[in-house]
């Protein structure tokens, strides 16, 4: 099959939707297939890139997204070298994000099946915003062979919504050999370590996390945490560490795949306290892969990853003595901390590209068939 990927994001962008299309990508091609990513520019060296548009960086509902557009000129000749290399079936990342991927598809008229990563925050009035993107949802859900979601988080939201077929659920696949090896590489080290990865917004619930720390740190001296990101709440989150006197925190930038493998394998922790907005947990997979046992906040798609045993790691969104509660019983408890750890890296070869690609390439082989996908929830 000759596969195109069309997503809002550049691919220079860290993120879990771009780290899901290039493994899959890389995967489809493995097996035998060709795939091209249509994407907004970047400095991104990934096989089969094609650079589109340009692209607007604009904030929402406590996070930042990219607007798109591309000019129709170099719509019709990117279309045009699609079609000649023989595009056969599309794949839409999030195209309810204005407007890159809703122009290809729509110039392409191909087969299609999209990916909805997002879960839309709740709103108790009128939000014109999340108005518009479920009327979007309901347009493609149309002219589509297939919709899927993440997990059961933006499903439910589909469900409210009246949207009929409900899309199926299908986790992001990724390769998680790197991280699997990460934790081989892994060297022992003294006192807790604990991590944080990620954008430094609000709805990430950093700050929760420095007031949770605070307890920690008092009760065990010798605990370190690194916070690696960056984002519009750095300069806040700096500033509450210096002027609450907040212990053993470290701020680093965002780092490469393979510095944040690295880091992440060195912790005994991953803390993802996440207030809302997760359709699945990415990042946990990845940590626990590398042998690093996540705490998370008990959002929808966090509780996705952490099912069965896993549950006892999830804490409220938002609570600061519970988080620092959960941590601290870990620390206090090596045997249950390394009981964890091992079942942390068992689960996540349940999100493996390994495990997960076979469904997408069977998704993309009944698009081209011809008929509706089934809803297999």
């Amino acid at each position: 099959m000759k596969i195109v990927q069309i997503t809002p994001y550049a691919m220079d962008r860290p993120g879990g939707v771009q780290s899901h299309i290039r493994d899959l990508a890389t995967w489809l091609r493995l097996r035998g297939h060709d795939v091209r990513i249509v994407a907004p520019p970047g400095d991104a060296d990934v096989p089969g890139l094609m650079t589109l548009g340009a692209c607007r960086s604009v904030s929402l509902h406590g996070t930042r997204f990219e607007l798109t557009r591309a000019r129709r000129a170099e719509l019709a000749d990117c279309v045009e070298r699609l079609r000649a290399w023989g595009a056969e079936v599309t794949h839409l990342h999030t195209p309810w994000t204005p407007m890159l991927p809703w122009q290809v598809w729509r110039a392409l008229d191909l087969p299609s099946v999209a990916t909805f990563h997002a879960t839309l925050p709740a709103t108790t009035g009128l939000d014109p915003v999340a108005w518009f993107l479920r009327q979007s949802a309901h347009r493609f859900n149309r002219h589509l062979k297939a919709v899927v979601v993440p997990s059961r988080a933006p499903l439910a939201q589909w469900r409210a919504a009246g949207a009929d077929p409900l899309p199926r659920i299908l986790p992001p696949a990724v390769d998680l050999t790197e991280w699997r090896k990460a934790a081989e590489q892994a060297r022992p080290g003294t006192g807790l370590r604990a991590i944080y990865m990620g954008r430094l917004e609000e709805r990430k619930g950093v700050a929760v996390l420095l007031e949770a720390w605070k307890r920690v740190h008092e009760e065990r001296p010798d605990a370190r945490l690194t916070i690696a990101g960056s984002g519009p709440e750095e300069g806040l989150l700096r500033n509450r560490v210096i002027h609450s006197n907040i212990g053993g925190v470290s701020f680093a930038p965002p780092p490469d795949n393979a510095a944040a493998r690295e880091m992440v394998a060195a912790a005994d922790l991953f803390i993802a306290p996440a207030l809302h907005g997760e359709s699945f947990g990415l990042v946990l997979a990845e940590a626990m892969a590398a042998g690093t046992v996540p705490v998370a906040a008990a959002n929808a798609g966090f509780a996705t990853v952490l099912t069965g045993a896993g549950q006892g790691l999830l804490v409220p969104p938002g609570e600061t003595w519970p988080l620092a509660r959960r941590i601290l019983d870990l620390a206090e408890h090596p045997a249950r901390l390394e009981q964890m750890r091992r079942w942390a890296m068992s689960q996540a070869q349940r999100f493996d590209i390994a495990t997960v690609g076979p469904s997408y390439e069977a998704l993309f082989a009944e698009a081209l068939g011809g008929t509706r996908l089934p809803n297999k929830q």
